[in-house]
């Protein structure tokens, strides 16, 4: 995402595993199914846009 020279990167990693959390969660509210924590391609997809989603919305902010 580009944001390496100003937040680093621990944070970037913090900020994407909490996203990937974020981003699981979403999807089991919407879908109504259980937590599932085993690893398949939906999952992996779903924590990679959750990831990426949050490290977006942290570095807009940072813009500002």
């Amino acid at each position: 995402m580009g944001n390496n020279q100003r937040q680093g990167c621990i944070t970037n990693i913090i900020i994407g595993i909490v996203g990937a959390f974020i981003g699981g969660f979403a999807v089991e509210l919407i879908t109504g199914q259980g937590v599932n924590f085993a690893w398949n391609m939906n999952s992996f997809i779903i924590a990679v846009v959750g990831a990426v989603a949050l490290l977006a919305i942290t570095g807009w902010g940072r813009r500002k």
